[in-house]
């Protein structure tokens, strides 16, 4: 198992660090490797809205984007952290959400995949946040990730350190992503209601579109042909 967490937090030993470390130690000590990304020292520029990579099948942009969806892309298990702004993801999380795009999503790069969203607050919004994180990972065409759980931490002036059941909280989630990783779980109620109209209406028009399109879309294409979401016509 392999699992990684994201600290998008501007604080190396901030709450969020603290919840998501908790939440890899959770997780090794269920057997799983873990690796640690603080966005901060990653060189990530924005989109620019380009959509090469739904043509070539990679980002243009020659920064450290490279890196961190590479750890992604191998991990089985993934904590997505963030601070809470204008009860709102941080910047830094949303803009590597913008990065990995509309390729992700119509490749479903991230399916299969389980999800532990952590999010504090000073005051409200933690949990809303957390969810938000989670619901990114469930959301792609052709196959959904898994949410084995989320947690919102409303710090009010303590630092989550401080914080014993916060802790025990990130903990258990580490050890329950890695115990649903190991168990395959496929949680076949989650997201239901939204699942539907994508599998009867979106995912029928969408494959049409991509192999209608493969001048455009070739990227996106080829890598569902790849990982044998749809054969090669």
């Amino acid at each position: 198992m392999n699992v990684v967490g994201i600290i998008s937090s501007p604080h190396a030993e901030g709450s969020g660090a603290t919840l998501v470390r908790e939440a890899l130690a959770g997780a090794r000590q269920e057997g799983a490797t873990v690796n640690e990304v603080f966005l901060s020292d990653y060189r990530i520029e924005f989109c620019r809205d380009c959509r090469d990579c739904m043509k070539a099948g990679r980002c243009v942009i020659d920064d450290d984007f490279h890196a961190v969806r590479e750890l992604l892309m191998n991990a089985d298990g993934i904590v997505l952290s963030s601070p809470t702004y204008g009860a709102a993801v941080s910047a830094r999380i949303k803009n590597l959400f913008d990065r990995l795009g509309q390729y992700a999503f119509l490749t479903s790069s991230l399916g299969g995949k389980y999800v532990v969203g952590i999010a504090t607050a000073g005051s409200f919004g933690a949990a809303k946040v957390a969810r938000q994180l989670a619901a990114g990972v469930q959301q792609s065409v052709f196959r959904r990730g898994y949410v084995s759980g989320t947690l919102g931490v409303h710090l009010r002036g303590k630092h989550a350190s401080a914080m014993p059941h916060a802790l025990r909280a990130a903990f258990g989630l580490g050890r329950k992503m890695a115990s649903d990783i190991r168990a395959r779980r496929r949680f076949p109620l989650q997201n239901l209601l939204g699942r539907l109209p994508n599998v009867l209406f979106m995912r029928p028009m969408i494959r049409k579109a991509i192999e209608g399109n493969r001048e455009t879309m070739g990227g996106v294409y080829r890598e569902l042909v790849r990982t044998g979401i749809i054969a090669e016509a």
